[in-house]
């Protein structure tokens, strides 16, 4: 039995991200199709769906990396079409593969990504930045020696070098143990608790419901549902837990049981 999407949430409280009407078509392929959608400053947003839902594409455009083919972002109030400075400096990027240099050292990764930003005080920060993420025994180890873990913390670090208010976290544990996941999980929770917003892809299910306010599930490219995790719960679970029940919608949308 094929069930309605609810309805996407509305707030009167601040919006740090605004999608509106966004669609990306290539070539006779509609990648993303009228994707509408609001997310709270202060909010971890979760973005799930199957393999080939456009959830990267939607994350690139608004990285500002993807131009859409229609429809408008808008970032704290600013169009992203616009590409400023200020923009590119509120908008923070974590990739799901590493893209650090493998021959430089900790505190080169971070400062030569501070130098792409004219940081001022760079040293300052980038000391403040080492210290705040516990990298300190690690700051000359070179990054191609690093665990994946500590891998992914460094990348974290440098996205939050010129201090961005928007954080962009494309599937932050994949490939990690269950005891670093934690410790990622933590790291993640307490920037959300300093105020930033955060949209996170995501396929395990655990840490969308333990992580995330809302969650937006993609399919073929179209929104089919946002909700949080507990109205989920109510909707699809029963007596289930969240990550049961968000299991249960998930795999209900890849067979084709949701629209």
């Amino acid at each position: 039995m094929q069930q309605k999407p609810m309805k996407a949430f509305t707030t009167d409280s601040a919006c740090a991200l605004s999608l509106a009407g966004v669609t990306k078509r290539y070539r006779e392929h509609t990648l993303l199709d009228n994707i509408c959608l609001n997310v709270d400053a202060g909010q971890i947003f979760g973005l799930l769906g199957p393999n080939g839902a456009g959830k990267t594409t939607l994350m690139k455009i608004v990285a500002g990396l993807v131009r859409p083919t229609a429809g408008a972002v808008t970032i704290f109030g600013i169009n992203a079409a616009l590409q400023t400075p200020q923009l590119r400096r509120l908008v923070g990027i974590v990739p799901q593969e590493s893209n650090l240099e493998r021959e430089l050292t900790v505190t080169e990764a971070l400062t030569v990504y501070g130098r792409l930003f004219g940081l001022e005080s760079l040293h300052e920060r980038v000391e403040e930045t080492i210290a705040a993420f516990s990298l300190q025994g690690m700051r000359q180890k070179r990054v191609g020696r690093l665990s994946g873990g500590m891998m992914r913390r460094v990348l974290i670090a440098r996205a939050l070098l010129p201090k961005p208010q928007l954080l962009l976290l494309d599937e932050p544990t994949v490939g990690l143990d269950p005891d670093v996941r934690q410790e990622i999980w933590q790291i993640i929770q307490e920037l959300a608790a300093a105020g930033k917003t955060m949209l996170l892809t995501t396929h395990y299910m655990e840490e969308a419901a333990r992580l995330c306010a809302h969650i937006a599930l993609l399919k073929a490219g179209r929104l089919a549902l946002v909700a949080t995790p507990e109205e989920i719960q109510r909707r699809y679970g029963g007596a289930a837990s969240n990550e049961e029940a968000l299991e249960a919608l998930f795999i209900q949308l890849a067979k084709g049981e949701i629209d």
